[in-house]
């Protein structure tokens, strides 16, 4: 049994790029430039408390007086933008320019070029606001302005979003889950620090930028205690890395930042990218619902749209093909970006059309597994039932030689225990360029990758639940969520869900991660320890995925309370993980009975 047909797209806003040279598959390239571009360099704008950010100005050349301003504000040096439009994001402003917009790139507060004190996020809103007004106000401005930037950059955007600047007419924010109160800056994950790429996000990318990052193993340097010295043992330039890793994720002191939650209030036409392997598409998503929900305008209600792709983070744009992501081959996923991109600015930021709606589905997204591209109207997507798979066992899930099964149909059987020693944690594969081994230094890289899960599913530590292998196929696309009946031995602890898709040749490849801290479990501004042994509901949030399981292929789920360095460990003793160096092994138990159902929630698609 195959997937339904996708629904047909627009055509006309997105193009597979031909097959050019058989095997030789290329990136789909930048349009053809219309208009030859001028650059400004190094504008001085001033900010409300008169700081100076310092911009970049791309204008086309005879393009007209007034022109429609597309805004990139960065943190990562806006120097590199200046390079000739080619197949790289290098080349993105000159790209867009010679398309007949005029281009801002401009350093963000503390960064490179421009003026004041960096700390991540703090000043993003009220700066946004001031610069898309002094856009607005320039001769050459035709009075609208757009927004678009990945990670940070997208982040940055929905920061500024609920400002509302009157000027501001459209948004493109890619990777912006971070914008999100509760997961701050991509840095907190249910309230349990994403060291994975956040560690390495502040050593290299938060310093004034005059400074080199420092050249050092960061594995060692994360697993060593206690993990709010990491910075300064690899000699990193000073950062706001102990700020954000020991105050806890409901703590007052978050509040001076101008994250996006229910009380925001935008108003702005937003188009969504992220991808499936990314750490926030699940927020993605999220935000892309919060949009149509708390927009102050209808004509912002009705276009807000979402694009997921199944790559790494911020890489939708450069895929080639067949694609890689991890170790898993995902097959064409190209699409015109930049097509589709063009269309969305013209729309918005020119004269002509911008009462109407823009014309797109409002979710597209590739379906890993059947490897084509989808389309519907919400999200969740229309007609998703939220199947309980539930865990069961002999009382031996340990590893993937035991008897652990998952299944939709509820059974009883006895608990199933390991040990969480913070010591030696479950490793995140996902996370390394080379597999650790003695003598041999480990380069990190994001958990946004697919990696064969067979080594790590040998650990007793880990309890590992399949199903019998499918007769016929299965679309899982949707927000997931695990419900965990547990008991520990200590008083805190986290419990770490993964769904993994089985091939019948072997290779057990992750889709989603997700992880919960006991303590976190009513709530984040109410933290309760837990009583050794007494069993409580836990409920991890997994994200997103779209994934087409194939006959024959098996559902697989992993519990564990570790994934590291992906995750930073729980230490098991109910105090400041951050800041303390003792440890507790902790025994855990996953409950499946009658009583206790432990199950995962798949978003099945009819």
């Amino acid at each position: 049994m195959e997937p339904p047909a996708p629904k047909d797209l627009d055509r006309g806003q997105m193009t597979i790029a031909p097959n050019r040279t058989g095997a030789d598959y290329r990136l789909v390239p930048f349009p053809e430039p219309l208009f030859e571009v001028d650059l400004e360099k190094d504008i001085r704008v001033a900010m409300r408390d008169g700081v100076g950010l310092y911009a970049d100005i791309y204008r086309p050349s005879k393009a007209g007086e007034q022109l429609p301003t597309i805004l990139i504000r960065t943190q990562y040096d806006k120097a590199p933008y200046r390079a000739p439009a080619s197949e790289t994001k290098s080349g993105l402003a000159y790209m867009f320019a010679g398309q007949g917009f005029a281009v801002v790139v401009q350093d963000i507060r503390g960064r490179f070029s421009s003026e004041g004190t960096f700390h991540p996020a703090e000043s993003d809103a009220d700066d946004g606001y001031d610069t898309v007004s002094w856009v607005a106000s320039q001769p050459w401005s035709n009075g609208k302005v757009g927004g678009y930037g990945c990670s940070a950059l997208g982040i940055n955007q929905v920061m500024m979003s609920q400002r509302r600047p009157a000027a501001l007419k459209a948004l493109l924010p890619q990777g912006p889950g971070g914008a999100l109160r509760w997961r701050k800056f991509s840095v907190l994950v249910s309230g349990v620090p994403e060291i994975g790429w956040a560690f390495q996000w502040f050593v290299h990318n938060t310093n004034k930028g005059s400074q080199p990052a420092p050249d050092v193993d960061l594995y060692e340097a994360l697993k060593a205690l206690p993990l709010a010295d990491a910075a300064d043992r690899v000699g990193s330039p000073c950062t706001d890395w102990r700020d954000w890793i020991t105050h806890e994720t409901g703590d007052p002191w978050w509040d001076k930042f101008p994250f996006f939650d229910e009380n925001s209030r935008p108003d702005v036409p937003a188009l969504f990218v992220n991808s499936w392997y990314d750490t926030d598409v699940g927020e993605t998503a999220k935000l892309f619902n919060m949009f149509k929900e708390q927009s102050t305008s209808e004509k912002s209600r009705r276009n807000q749209f979402i694009i997921i792709s199944p790559t790494a983070h911020c890489q939708s744009e450069q895929a080639c093909t067949p694609h890689i992501v991890g170790e898993r081959d995902v097959g064409d996923i190209r699409r015109d970006y930049w097509s589709i991109y063009l269309s969305w600015f013209n729309h918005w930021l020119r004269d002509e059309d911008t009462n109407g709606d823009f014309k797109m589905p409002h979710v597209q997204y590739y379906l890993m597994g059947a490897n084509r591209w989808k389309s519907a109207d919400s999200w969740p997507l229309p007609g998703t039932l939220f199947v309980p798979f539930y865990l069961a066992s002999g009382g031996n899930a340990n590893t993937r030689k035991g008897d652990g099964k998952l299944s939709t149909t509820m059974a009883s059987g006895p608990a199933d225990n390991y040990h969480h020693d913070p010591l030696d944690p479950v490793l995140s594969l996902e996370n390394f360029e080379v597999p650790p081994a003695p003598g041999r230094r480990v380069e990190l890289r994001s958990p946004g990758n697919a990696a064969d899960q067979r080594q790590v599913d040998l650990r007793q530590d880990r309890l590992v639940y399949t199903s019998e292998p499918l007769r016929s196929g299965l679309e899982v696309t949707g927000p997931l969520k695990a419900v965990l009946y547990v008991s520990s031995s200590a008083s805190d602890t986290d419990f770490v869900v993964q769904l993994s898709d089985v091939y019948p040749d072997g290779p057990v490849y992750n889709l989603r991660t997700g992880i919960a801290r006991a303590r976190y479990r009513e709530g984040y501004n109410e933290p309760r320890l837990m009583m050794p042994g007494k069993i409580y509901l836990i409920e991890v949030d997994m994200q997103a995925t779209g994934n087409w399981f194939r006959p024959g292929h098996r559902i697989r789920v992993q519990v564990s309370s570790s994934s590291f360095p992906h995750f930073a460990r729980n230490l098991n003793t109910g105090g400041n993980n951050a800041t303390e160096t003792t440890t507790v092994v902790a025994k855990n138990t996953i409950y499946h009975d009658r009583e206790h159902p432990s199950h995962i929630l798949l978003p099945v698609v009819q």
